[in-house]
């Protein structure tokens, strides 16, 4: 019976390191920025946080050689307003101004929380991140809550990698 518990500890060991090996492989920042712009893995998103406080990601990665420039907006028909942004002579709506703050995400990408703001209509958000852009249509009835743990892989990617060898262990 030990050599069967002792083989079957080592193929977990096996497994386990295998798995984070290619999961780290796969989450890395490879810099290849021509291949994976625009193949759709990277999803915007918008959801509500508990407090009240409206999340925003935006996946989209900085070009090289350019000083990384950021723009949310949301637009409620055919009106575009300015939420936040670090463009040089653009100012966000001043309903906005102190109420919003942007955190750049790793490997890449930027969120926006909007702070004790829910939509009460349809509306669609848009990102800008150096010359590229996402948009992201949100149904009012639609909307998901925030959960705890895609707040940390979106920050973290890297962190289910070295996770997930102890969900096998155990």
């Amino acid at each position: 019976m030990r050599l069967l518990k002792g083989q079957l500890t080592t193929n977990l060991l096996v497994w386990s390191v295998t798995w984070s090996v290619l999961m780290s492989s796969i989450l890395s920042d490879d810099n290849n920025d021509d291949d994976d712009d625009d193949n759709g893995d990277d999803k915007m998103t918008v959801c509500q946080e508990e407090d009240n406080d409206l999340r925003v990601t935006c996946p989209l990665r900085p070009k090289p050689n350019y000083h990384t420039e950021f723009e949310f907006s949301m637009s409620k028909g055919k009106r575009e307003i300015i939420i936040n942004t670090n463009v040089s002579g653009t100012m966000p709506e001043p309903s906005f101004r102190h109420n919003t703050y942007v955190e750049q995400l790793e490997p890449y990408g930027f969120k926006l929380t909007m702070m004790r703001f829910t939509i009460t209509e349809n509306t669609t958000f848009m990102c800008k991140v150096t010359q590229d852009d996402k948009r992201l249509f949100v149904d009012v009835d639609a909307l998901q809550p925030c959960s705890a743990i895609s707040v940390l892989l979106q920050s973290y990617p890297w962190l289910l990698s070295l996770l997930l060898p102890f969900f096998f262990i155990i």
